[in-house]
């Protein structure tokens, strides 16, 4: 069980090293040394050879391991201390020591990512971007301002399918000229009608599905887009530090959405190649996709979800470009002292206009 869990440590004093988005180095926790990478990975040189045997992955034939949805017991490398999580995390934080702890079994074998983008943005990136984000918001309840409810943000590495494949379409429009004239007796209008046809392919490169259900599939679609020319290989030293999972919705499983984006994208891009006209209205369609190459992909993501009044709330936020979405409560006290005072002034003006009118009249 104690060779089940990676942790990587500081060369010079042993404690554990984190991967600081700031400076985009490993940092020691406790002596704040930096270490880069090649100098860490000639440190770990074997556990890196040990992992890199099982690259060579038939994604299309991949299935989720039933261990997934089952709690995990490890024991943690530097206090022995037990770990318990579920099947899905891959890397996470120890309970007594705060010891960072990569789940060894999770990242290796058939569930090693292809690629992974580091965080770019901190932990206080985040906490300022959620300020920000509550900025005006006067109906928040203060417990969603305070600072240790910002202490609450996580950083989580997500798993994505990454889905390349080409569409052929052919698609046909009703579209109408209108010209107007006028002559001696008459303002005339003439309505032209045309049937419109547009087929071709397009490729498509990377069209990210994320394979958490843990995730909120609108979430994680609202921060995109990710910069790939980022990627890099997948190295588990980069989960250092924060908490990963693995996936548990499965390429199969992941195609419709896949598919859905493909669809709607062609037939966007189709619909913006028609115009001049004064109306527009698409009347048949045919998308026809290619399979292609499937690749899998870590990407970074603040998360803070939390309960309020028994419904949930989440903050989201892309660990690479800043971009983030939210949804957040309404107090219901302030929102109606709010109602109260818009009521007063709503009365208030009422009289004065009354007041008014009635000097007018007299």
């Amino acid at each position: 069980m104690d060779n089940d869990i990676q942790g990587y440590k500081c060369l010079c004093c042993g404690s554990p090293l984190v991967w600081n988005a700031e400076g985009q180095i490993w940092k020691c926790t406790s002596c704040d040394n930096t270490y880069n990478y090649e100098t860490l990975q000639a440190a770990a040189q074997s556990e890196q050879a040990a992992a890199a045997s099982a690259d060579q992955i038939d994604w299309n034939e991949y299935q989720v391991n039933p261990m997934i949805n089952e709690m995990v017991s490890y024991l943690c490398p530097s206090c022995g201390g037990e770990i318990v999580v579920d099947g899905t995390v891959a890397a996470s934080r120890c309970p007594y020591c705060d010891n960072v702890a990569i789940m060894q079994p999770q990242v290796t074998g058939m569930i090693r990512p292809d690629y992974i983008i580091p965080f770019k943005l901190t932990k206080e990136d985040a906490k300022k971007a959620l300020l920000k984000f509550y900025e005006g918001k006067k109906l928040l309840p203060d417990r969603f301002s305070d600072e240790n409810h910002m202490d609450e943000i996580t950083g989580i590495y997500v798993p994505f399918w990454l889905f390349d494949c080409e569409t052929s379409a052919d698609m046909t429009f009703d579209a109408t000229h209108i010209t107007h004239w006028r002559d001696s007796t008459y303002d005339n209008t003439k309505i032209d009608h045309y049937l419109l046809q547009r087929s071709g392919t397009l490729r498509f490169e990377k069209v990210p599905v994320d394979g958490s259900s843990r995730m909120d599939d609108a979430f994680m679609d609202a921060i995109e887009p990710y910069n790939y020319a980022e990627l890099v290989p997948f190295d588990q030293a980069y989960l250092s530090g924060y908490v990963a999972n693995k996936p548990d919705v499965d390429v199969k499983n992941s195609l419709p959405r896949a598919n859905e984006r493909v669809i709607n994208s062609t037939v966007s891009a189709f619909s913006a190649s028609v115009s001049g006209y004064a109306s527009i209205t698409p009347k048949s369609r045919s998308v026809f996709a290619k399979e292609g190459v499937i690749k899998y992909a870590m990407l970074p993501v603040w998360l803070l979800t939390t309960r309020y009044n028994n419904a949930l709330y989440t903050f989201a936020m892309n660990g690479q470009t800043g971009k983030l979405v939210g949804t957040i409560p309404v107090d219901e006290k302030k929102y109606k002292r709010q109602m109260y005072k818009v009521a007063a002034i709503i009365a208030g003006i009422a009289i004065v206009l009354t007041a008014l009118i009635g000097g007018v009249f007299r």
